[in-house]
């Protein structure tokens, strides 16, 4: 059974064109890039762990806390979300039951990456997943669908991680598991990209390329790239303005200052759904 936003996100994969997503860290930021028509949000691991439980991106952070996120964010805003599954959140079996609940939560695509989560903070970098165990585990998250609409995205950092033949045997693998799309992390070159596409047909989507790709969006397009993250820009702004905001105010600043950066009256009630929630009051409230 699928719904609106999942249609929406593979009619995205299925055009021969680049489309960028807009990297929201919460329900409000999905909130406004549902309003400017973005057709994709982005959910990173490492925003949504500290705008919403206000933790570091370590292992401090659960499967049921995406799941509440996420849940939120669709319950918040009408959009395609394609987020960072970590790495399944344990093994196969865990991956089985992290599609199914991320699923069930309305979520349009779930990536499931290759990365061994680091344990503590300037702990050795425990690298990649065996190439064996990460194909069983997208072999899972394949299996595990209840809606055959929702794409399974595997996600790898193999091109910063391996030779260049070791990485493309390892994407080839991944496309054989039943995925729908890859995620390229730690793309370094355009011969990395081109030599990418050559191995494998499956749209591909990419985090913060080189500027010399990720500037143009048709050499993008050209290699396979189909959705383009360009990094968490919003959320370092965000997290800026409300420091310098409370800054200004704890060191004495006058309110009135404010005023030019402040949203308009009309733009919060835009996004906070106001004119809706008095149609609803309208049509239902009985005196």
């Amino acid at each position: 059974m699928s719904t609106p936003a999942r249609d929406r996100f593979r009619a995205v994969l299925s055009r021969p064109t680049c489309t960028l997503a807009a990297n929201i860290f919460d329900p409000l930021s999905a909130r406004i890039a549902d309003i400017l028509d973005y057709e994709v949000c982005f959910l990173s691991g490492s925003v949504g762990k500290v705008a919403n439980l206000g933790v570091p991106d370590i292992v401090m952070y659960n499967m049921s806390d995406l799941v509440d996120v996420c849940r939120r964010i669709t319950r918040m805003a009408d959009v395609s979300l394609m987020l960072d599954g970590e790495d399944g959140f344990g093994n196969a079996v865990n991956t089985v039951r992290t599609v199914r609940e991320l699923e069930a939560a309305g979520v349009s695509a779930i990536e499931i990456e290759d990365n061994i989560g680091r344990k503590q903070f300037g702990g050795e970098d425990p690298g990649l997943y065996s190439k064996a165990e990460q194909v069983g585990k997208l072999e899972a998250a394949v299996a595990a669908r209840t809606d055959p609409a929702t794409v399974i995205v595997a996600r790898t950092a193999a091109l910063a991680y391996c030779p260049l033949d070791e990485a493309l045997d390892r994407i080839d693998a991944y496309a054989q598991t039943g995925v729908e799309a890859v995620r390229l992390a730690g793309l370094r070159t355009l011969e990395q990209l081109e030599a990418v596409h050559r191995t494998t047909t499956l749209p591909l989507t990419v985090l913060s390329p080189p500027a010399d790709v990720g500037n143009d969006p048709a050499i993008l397009a050209a290699n396979g790239v189909r959705i383009l993250m360009a990094g968490n820009p919003a959320f370092s702004v965000v997290v800026k303005a409300i420091y310098d905001c409370f800054k200004h105010l704890k060191e004495g600043g006058a309110l009135e200052d404010l005023n030019s950066k402040e949203a308009t009256p009309d733009l919060l009630r835009l996004v906070n759904r106001t004119d809706e929630f008095i149609q609803l009051q309208e049509k239902y409230f009985r005196s």
